[in-house]
């Protein structure tokens, strides 16, 4: 316990410690499903949505149930990426740059699908000018926030404050960025590899309950159903307006991005800067 007191200084032990590990491995293959809308103009540059369609299949029983069917994590995402596919799909007029809409496998694993998919892609990374990700919507209502996790990295951020202002939101950054999600989420494959990515959505204010309440929702699905068998579908409590609202501002990004020649850019400070102009 004197570790945990301030001031507390380590001291060698004076003891050598011999062991020997037994693991036993087992190899599965699981597949990445993507679908592509070509550009009318540029069909060899993209914007790419991910949202993972893995989760943990059967796993330890917790009061009887063993199946972790992943409802908000990531059932939510999946429905606010093929939103964004229709919409694409129903356009009269097919936008310049292509459209990937990437469904990345083994998120859950540590991003392998994602990882996967960047280092044998469909269009090259210097040729793939955004990735717009998400993952675990809470389906709660419409948000007066557009929160950005890794607010601060890249062009992408003034875009989304010129969208989110017509659907008269504000951004904000993530509030719980010690918990490291800007790196565990498949957005940070791309951005690994020098693509500027965007993970935002409605998650700290709600328009009609407050801050307050936000909190307490975001505390609740952490605590008793994230990575749980009890993250399954509520009828009588899930809202979706907010995640609709945030399928329209991806959606409404990525189209002003595949009707441009715009490489959006990370900012001077960011770490992933020196990957993109390498």
């Amino acid at each position: 316990m004197d570790a945990c007191k301030r001031g507390f200084t380590g001291f060698p032990l004076r003891i050598d410690i011999s062991m020997s590990i037994r693991n036993r491995v087992r190899y599965n293959k699981s597949a990445n499903v993507a679908g592509i809308i070509k550009g009318s103009e540029n069909p060899d540059e993209c914007i790419i949505y991910t949202a993972h369609w893995d989760h943990f299949g059967i796993g330890e029983k917790e009061n009887g149930d063993s199946i972790y069917n992943g409802a908000v994590d990531n059932g939510t995402s999946l429905a606010w990426e093929l939103a964004i596919g229709k919409a694409f799909s129903t356009l009269e007029k097919k936008p310049r740059r292509s459209i990937i809409l990437l469904f990345p496998t083994a998120e859950e694993q540590g991003l392998l699908g994602s990882a996967y998919y960047t280092g044998y892609p469909v269009i090259p990374m210097e040729k793939t000018i955004a990735c717009l990700n998400n993952d675990g919507l809470l389906p709660m209502g419409r948000m007066k926030d557009v929160t950005i996790t890794g607010y601060g990295q890249s062009d992408l951020d003034s875009l989304t404050m010129i969208v989110a202002a017509v659907q008269d939101r504000y951004v904000t950054g993530d509030p719980e960025s010690h918990t490291g999600m800007y790196f565990r989420s498949d957005h940070f494959s791309f951005a690994a590899k020098g693509v500027p990515s965007l993970y935002a959505k409605g998650s700290t204010e709600s328009r009609e309950f407050g801050k307050e309440w936000a909190a307490k929702q975001r505390k609740d699905y952490i605590e008793n159903r994230y990575h749980r068998p009890s993250d399954n579908y509520d009828p009588d409590s899930f809202n979706f307006e907010g995640i609709a609202e945030d399928a329209a501002l991806a959606f409404t990004i990525g189209y002003k991005l595949a009707n441009s020649d715009y490489f959006p850019e990370w900012k001077s400070g960011s770490e992933f800067k020196q990957l993109r102009n390498r």
